[in-house]
């Protein structure tokens, strides 16, 4: 079982849970981000002609890449929990 449903599944509510899932959703959905940029950014190197165009196209992505990051949302502040 995943662990996202894992978190789910359990009876008791927590908003320590409910973080915990938020914020794997987040890092799967940012990991998801990454995973693409890398695919473009070898299909650009890997389709351009000279050394030049390699770096523009793949400068190019990695901005766009930035600009996508920049719109996902932000990881929430957590305080540590005292033991």
């Amino acid at each position: 079982m995943d662990i996202v449903e894992c978190l789910r599944a359990t009876t008791e509510s927590s908003a320590l849970k409910n973080e915990a899932v938020a914020e794997i959703e987040r890092l799967r959905a940012e990991n998801e981000i990454f995973r693409t940029a890398l695919q473009c950014a070898d299909v650009a190197m890997a389709g351009a002609p000279i050394w030049h165009a390699q770096h523009r196209v793949l400068s190019e992505v990695i901005i766009e890449l930035k600009k996508t990051l920049a719109s996902a949302p932000k990881a929430r502040e957590v305080e540590p929990c005292e033991a």
